[in-house]
């Protein structure tokens, strides 16, 4: 048995309580965004609302988590319908910095 609080739980109950709820949870991989770089690259602060505590409210905001990967691929962990239809601003300021850190100009096609 496991205390919680003043109640009792059964341990098959709390088993399937938490699988229940990592059930909703999904991994979305941006793929590979050369994740340590791009991290180390977002300003703490951004006037333009797209910076490391921009980025943190918003993970905040939706229960979303942006993991940046050893592996250089960025990871955003929630629930699906939050990462289909909710994180558009946190993938616009992960793009945005890529974009630089990549260093091509859009414009030249270079």
């Amino acid at each position: 048995l496991i205390l919680v609080g003043k109640e009792e739980l059964n341990e098959a109950h709390w088993k399937k309580q938490v699988t229940m709820a990592l059930k909703k949870i999904e991994v979305e991989d941006l793929g590979n965004m050369e994740a340590i770089e791009l991290k180390e690259s977002i300003p703490e602060e951004d006037s333009e609302g797209r910076g490391m505590k921009d980025l943190q409210k918003k993970e905040k905001q939706l229960s979303v988590k942006v993991v940046f990967h050893p592996s250089g691929h960025v990871l955003l962990v929630g629930q699906k319908t939050k990462l289909t239809k909710k994180c558009i601003t946190m993938k616009n300021i992960l793009s945005h910095f890529h974009w630089r850190l990549s260093g091509k100009d859009v414009a030249s096609g270079q």
